[in-house]
């Protein structure tokens, strides 16, 4: 294989999951988060690693999601469910535009902000505070330090689509924000997508994202899904049995060490009908060797008139850069300097 795609493996799975020091202008707080909203019921019992071996054969059939192979889930709650979350977040900067990062399924805040040696320039929040820029970094439901909650029923798209929502608000008001950007990664892509589909922001900014899902097969198989609590009891004991990791370290370049919770990726797979009620301009920045978003090379792949097309009709604008030399943690490879300044000139170009 060529030496080139091998480094840009290399450096994507390079560890950072403990953190290091903020920067000397940010704090760290938590913010009571409460959301109500109808959940999917989800048919899926995972004890053991057998249960994670079925379950990964089911998503990866070619008609995994039809009729003939329809995804687990039994209806959806007949009412709103109201619960109430606490979400550990990191505030940097006084600006009066503050972008709110979402990071994907198999990182922790921590991707926006990485501890391995040399890792002052993949970190976005150094760079966006020398842009200028406020933040607020936040670990999802079920991750870092917020609240651990249920698998199946609480972790899910459209609960934690409405916690972006309260954070965007939460920006606007306790922060005085008089610009918001949503800035997503991967399975956070698709939740910052999803926000500005139902309320107001000034633009979208997404990587590891495609508006397909195409190549779900190859990434889920590859990852060789693992049961978090029984894979390291030690770190993740305190995780139902429906929270997965990968299986090695080898896997990981399919899938980071952080587990996610089944109930996010089904009910995305569910509930996902494109984003055409984003009004914002939009910037998708795409590593071009991403598997799970492009399949392994997005050129020819993703362009912007089908990014319209198909997933954000009433977008303002739509800005893509797909060949970026990079997987799909965009982040972490050699490139990540360029793509944040690609991403700072398409704020300014908007006038944010």
């Amino acid at each position: 294989m060529h030496h080139r795609f091998w480094h840009l493996i290399l450096v994507s799975i390079t560890p950072y999951a403990q953190g290091i020091p903020n920067p000397s202008n940010c704090k760290d707080v938590e913010i009571p988060v409460p959301v109500s909203v109808p959940r999917f019921n989800i048919d899926v019992v995972v004890e053991d690693e057998w249960d994670t071996a079925a379950l990964t054969s089911n998503l990866t059939r070619r008609d995994a999601g039809n009729t003939t192979s329809p995804l687990p889930i039994a209806g959806m709650t007949p009412a709103p469910t109201p619960s109430n979350f606490t979400v550990a977040a990191t505030l940097c900067g006084s600006g009066c535009t503050v972008l709110i990062l979402t990071h994907g399924i198999i990182e922790s805040k921590l991707y926006w902000h990485p501890n391995f040696k040399g890792a002052d320039r993949y970190s976005f929040i150094d760079a966006t505070i020398a842009a200028g820029y406020s933040v607020l970094s936040y670990d999802r439901i079920g991750v870092g330090s917020s609240s651990k909650v249920e698998g199946l029923f609480d972790a899910q798209f459209q609960v934690e689509t409405a916690v972006l929502g309260y954070l965007t608000a939460y920006a606007r008001g306790t922060m005085a924000a008089k610009k918001v950007a949503l800035v997503g990664h991967s399975y956070g892509a698709y939740l910052s997508a999803g926000s500005a589909n139902h309320s107001a922001v000034d633009a979208v900014v997404l990587t590891g994202f495609s508006g397909i899902f195409d190549y779900f097969a190859p990434f889920v198989a590859g990852a060789g899904l693992r049961v978090a609590k029984l894979q390291d009891p030690k770190r993740w004991r305190s995780l139902d049995s429906t929270y997965l990791t990968s299986s090695d370290l080898f896997a990981e370049t399919y899938i980071a060490s952080e587990p996610f919770a089944i109930g996010e990726l089904l009910s995305l797979l569910a509930s996902y009908n494109g984003f055409h009620g984003v009004t914002a301009p939009i910037l998708v920045l795409q590593g071009q060797f991403d598997v799970s978003a492009c399949g392994s090379n997005c050129v020819d792949i993703l362009d912007e008139e089908t990014l319209r097309k198909k997933v954000f009709k009433t977008a303002k604008s739509i800005e893509l850069f797909n060949d970026l030399p990079a997987g799909h943690n965009l982040n972490l490879h050699k490139v990540a300097p360029r793509a944040f300044e690609l991403l700072f000139q398409f704020l300014k170009g908007h006038g944010i």
